[in-house]
């Protein structure tokens, strides 16, 4: 699936192009969490705070979370933690989980409770803590699952979901489209 570029072209031509750079499947992965924020101006104007990339681990039916943007708002949330970012896996089955239920479903989901991204990993009150560190007003899970591997984007906004608009929606939609085209390249070079 090719993803073509309504709107800012040349910001979202950026964005493939940093993509696509990246020698390294390590590289690659940091990049997808921090390509967005190397345009100051269209982050600050999306008002997005932090990337969050997931990959499930079939052998063991978990999500797992790989990759977390270099930003302030992630930086709050992992000091504020008591679980280290790596080792918050989600059962792929679990049915309160918005991010399991984006992977198994293939439908975006949004969440203003950063509980239901972190259940039963974390506790309501841990998780919501992390969350309050991160200043995070809701979270878009776009689901990656034709990239070779099924996973999740988590999007996450300092407005509110009801502050998202079409602009916001689209690049979460063309943005996941272009990292799905860029992990499933990986995977079939690796």
């Amino acid at each position: 699936m090719s993803v073509s570029f309504p709107g800012d072209q040349p910001y979202y031509k950026r964005l493939r192009a940093i993509l696509q750079a990246a020698p390294t499947r390590e590289h690659l992965l940091d990049a997808i969490v921090n390509a967005p924020f190397h345009e100051l101006r269209r982050s600050v104007h999306l008002d997005l705070g932090m990337v969050v990339l997931l990959l499930v681990d079939a052998a063991k039916g978990t999500v797992n979370r790989i990759a977390l943007s270099s930003t302030p708002a992630a930086n709050g949330a992992a000091r504020i933690s008591d679980t280290l970012f790596a080792d918050i896996k989600i059962p792929l089955a679990h049915k309160r989980n918005v991010i399991a239920q984006a992977i198994r479903s293939g439908e975006p989901q949004v969440t203003a409770d950063w509980e239901l991204l972190f259940v039963p990993a974390l506790s309501a009150q841990a998780a919501r803590f992390n969350q309050a560190g991160a200043g995070i007003e809701s979270s878009h899970v776009y689901p990656l699952r034709d990239a070779g591997q099924d996973g999740a984007l988590v999007f996450n906004f300092f407005q509110p979901a009801s502050n998202i608009g079409p602009e916001h929606q689209a690049f979460v939609q063309l943005y996941g489209g272009m990292v799905a085209d860029a992990l499933r390249a990986s995977t079939a070079a690796a």
